[in-house]
């Protein structure tokens, strides 16, 4: 499934669409630093009581490139210009020891450009 956040040219808002259908509006005031953006990325929290440990991500696995264990997308791609063409996201790896995300690039027909992300949580 394809996602896009696109930007009005006239009101500067963003539109989030999702296998062609729009689902989100987002409005430029709460973007003070996006009127020309530079780049884009992905991410996730997960957030508890303090004190409390923190809970699995996904399905609790760290990603290990085999998709029935981490959670995953698929078929990401990057719209850079209203040409209609989408580009793969450049690699990427991140870890903070309770959970992690794994961009491995084209993994063929089923899978396309994709990442797995997740990780069991843990004591902070």
């Amino acid at each position: 499934m394809l996602w896009t956040c696109t930007q009005d040219r006239t009101s500067h808002n963003w539109w989030l669409t999702v296998a062609d259908k729009t689902i989100g509006y987002f409005p430029a005031a709460i973007f003070s630093d996006m009127a020309k953006p530079s780049g884009m990325g992905w991410g996730g929290f997960t957030r508890t009581p303090a004190g409390t440990s923190s809970p699995p991500m996904g399905s609790g696995h760290y990603p290990d490139k085999d998709f029935v264990h981490a959670s995953y997308f698929r078929y990401v791609g990057v719209q850079v210009d209203d040409s209609g063409k989408y580009y793969p996201p450049r690699h990427d790896e991140y870890s903070n020891g309770c959970y992690g995300v794994t961009y491995y690039g084209d993994q063929g027909e089923e899978f396309g450009y994709s990442l797995q992300f997740g990780g069991p949580g843990c004591n902070n």
